[in-house]
């Protein structure tokens, strides 16, 4: 015979797991959460630089942040443990006279929505961040409010209250199948059977677009690798700097204790699903990192991993049902902010999956405006 369950969620992530401990919070006892890996955590939310910004393009996306970091701020008494959040601030530097202007334009959004972001002149960049060293910088941006909290202690606090609220975790199962009839969810099938249902949320992170195959449904997702590594203590640069993000490399850096965290995006790097850590990979960063952060020249690196970012063609999120598949979810594409944003999608899912209002404007997430010829928005993509 087959289970059944009024919900199920493809994805034992960050954002999976949000979405079961949200729609379990209202009511919906239910609940079935599918991981094919033995441990969530295994992809993409396990190796996440951890970072919490409120600076986006679009005030829908400024929101999710706000709502993250209130979160993460109170997740000891939301959850029971700390998410270790620690607001060290976010630097975005740009020598492009062109992004220079669009940040300025955007500051003033996102003090609207009261987000204390400073726009600040090369001069105050060299005297208040030192460690910098961009002869040609043009301005930056800085925000005291955000900052850096741990993704697992987050994933294990939405895990355990979700299984308080009734939600069943099944680990080291995989969907095979998503089943439908007269465009209408009716549950999926697995390597273990069958479990119906007449909602499906597609939470499946850099796989997105499988699970979307299996229900005939194209998700505009693709998985690509980024690499994180960390010094040897090294105090060189300040014991409280901020996440420091150089926007013409996508290059990166932060405090993790007394060691440095290194990052960069790679655009010519193409889609794949590999996570082995590259040694040319690794000496592109650092040589990247060293024109602008030289002081990194005395550092050694201890280690480094890889994640896959689950990149949608505008670098923004997929969110919503999908249209002409009733019950089809999708929670897809963060595009390297799923972390900072699990939160918010969860909540809104659940909304949707209630049938209430989502409390912001999705009308941006949705999936038709890669359809539908409607205007798309770019963030800042780190």
């Amino acid at each position: 015979m087959a289970d059944t369950a009024d919900v199920i969620i493809i994805g034992a992530g960050l954002i999976g797991l949000s979405i079961a401990y949200h729609v379990a919070s209202k009511g919906i006892s239910h609940v079935v959460v599918i991981e094919k890996e033995s441990l969530w955590g295994h992809g993409s939310s396990g190796r996440s630089a951890g970072g919490v910004r409120l600076e986006f393009s679009h005030p829908s996306a400024v929101k999710f942040s706000q709502y993250g970091l209130e979160m993460f701020r109170h997740f000891d008494d939301l959850f029971g443990i700390s998410a270790s959040f620690n607001p060290c601030g976010y630097l975005f530097l740009t020598r492009d006279p062109g992004q220079w202007k669009v940040m300025q334009d955007l500051s003033l959004m996102q003090q609207s929505l009261g987000v204390p972001v400073k726009c600040l002149a090369p001069q105050e960049v060299f005297y208040r961040f030192p460690y910098v060293k961009i002869p040609d910088l043009v301005g930056a941006t800085f925000c005291p409010e955000d900052g850096v909290a741990d993704p697992g202690a987050v994933l294990y606090g939405f895990a355990k209250r979700a299984r308080d609220l009734g939600v069943t975790i099944r680990l080291g199962e995989q969907v095979t199948g998503i089943m439908a009839h007269h465009d209408q969810i009716m549950g999926v099938t697995t390597t273990k059977g069958v479990i119906t249902g007449p909602v499906v949320v597609n939470a499946a992170g850099p796989y997105a677009s499988t699970i979307g195959q299996m229900a005939g449904v194209e998700i505009p997702v693709r998985p690509y690798r980024r690499s994180i590594y960390i010094t040897t203590p090294f105090m060189d640069l300040p014991p409280m700097m901020p996440m420091t993000l150089d926007l013409e490399t996508t290059s990166y850096l932060r405090r993790e204790g007394d060691s440095i965290l290194l990052g960069m995006s790679d655009p010519d790097e193409p889609s794949s699903y590999h996570t082995e850590t590259d040694h040319q990979v690794l000496e592109k960063l650092i040589d990247t990192l060293l024109r602008w952060v030289p002081a990194l020249n005395h550092a050694a690196i201890l280690r480094g991993w890889a994640g896959l970012y689950e990149v949608s063609p505008d670098d923004s999120a997929i969110i919503g049902e999908v249209p002409g598949l009733s019950g089809f979810y999708c929670a897809n594409g963060f595009s390297g902010h799923g972390f900072m944003h699990s939160p918010a999608a969860g909540r809104v899912i659940a909304e949707l999956i209630a049938g209430e209002e989502p409390f912001v404007d999705i009308r941006p997430f949705l999936l038709a405006r890669f359809t539908d010829n409607q205007p798309t928005w770019e963030t800042f993509v780190i």
